[in-house]
C-alpha cells in the first residue's frame, strides 16, 4: 500500500502551471507496520510551530510525525529518488488557523538526511461539524514548497514536472497554487498526543481517515 502511497502522492502531481501551479491534492493511504524504524529519532522540519487549533473538545498544536517508513520496496519503480532510503510525514500548526503538511525523503535509513522536501501550506482552517470522533475541516491550500539537496532527487523531481521546471539543489522552490485548485476539504481526529486525518478532497469532505497515524512531538 505505500507504493500506492508513493504514486498517488508524487506522480498524481505532475499537472503543473507555471505560475499558478494547479497541481493535484497529496493524498495518502495507510502505511503498513513492515518497514518502519522502531530505533529512529523522531523526524524534525525547519517549520517554525506556533499557535493552536481547537478540534471538538481536542486541542491541536505544535508538530505530530509519523514513524519512519523503511520499506524497500517503496522505492522501486520511480516512485522515489533512486538514492533515498526512507521517507516520513509531518503536520506542523504554524497558526491558529494556518497548517503545513510534509512530506520527506531521506538519503539513510534512518530518516536523518533529507534529500527531498515537499510542504503543502494551508491557511484559513474552519473547523465544521463533527462525524463520529471526526471533524469536517476546510481550508485553503495557498502554496507547495518543494527543496531537492542531492543532484539525483533534482532530476528525480524535474522529470515529475516534465521538464518545466528547473530546480536548484539546496534552493527552495515555492509555486502559488492557483485560485480553482485552493478549496480544500478533510476530516481531522486530534486526541492529546495523537493526529490522525483523511484525504484533502476537493469537492466534498472524505468519509474516513486514511490511516496514517502522527504523534505529537
Amino acid at each position: 500500500m505505500k507504493k500506492l502511497l508513493f504514486w498517488m502522492v508524487l506522480i498524481v502531481g505532475t499537472v503543473a502551471l507555471l505560475g499558478s501551479c494547479a497541481k493535484k491534492e497529496e493524498s495518502t493511504t495507510a502505511a503498513a507496520a513492515a518497514g518502519v524504524c522502531t530505533t529512529c529519532d523522531p523526524l524534525t522540519s525547519t517549520t517554525t510551530a506556533a499557535g493552536s487549533i481547537t478540534v471538538g473538545s481536542a486541542t491541536l498544536s505544535g508538530t505530530y510525525a509519523t514513524s519512519c517508513f523503511t520499506n524497500a520496496s517503496d522505492f522501486s519503480e520511480g516512485s522515489a529518488p533512486s538514492d533515498m532510503k526512507s521517507y516520513g510525514f509531518l503536520f506542523i500548526v504554524r497558526g491558529n488557523d494556518n497548517v503545513t503538511e510534509e512530506t520527506n525523503y531521506y538519503t539513510d535509513s534512518t530518516c536523518t538526511t533529507k534529500g527531498y522536501t515537499r510542504k503543502n501550506v494551508y491557511e484559513n482552517v474552519t473547523i465544521g461539524s463533527a462525524s463520529g470522533s471526526n471533524y469536517q475541516v476546510a481550508l485553503i491550500w495557498k502554496q507547495i514548497k518543494i527543496l531537492v539537496t542531492t543532484t539525483v532527487s533534482k532530476t528525480w523531481v524535474e522529470g515529475i514536472y516534465g521538464g518545466s521546471i528547473d530546480f536548484v539543489v539546496d534552493t527552495e522552490k515555492i509555486f502559488t497554487v492557483s485560485a480553482s485548485s485552493q478549496q480544500k476539504y478533510n476530516l481531522w481526529n486530534v486526541s492529546a498526543t495523537t493526529f490522525e486525518m483523511g484525504n484533502n478532497g476537493a469537492q466534498s469532505f472524505p468519509t474516513e481517515l486514511n490511516g496514517v497515524e502522527y504523534t505529537k512531538q
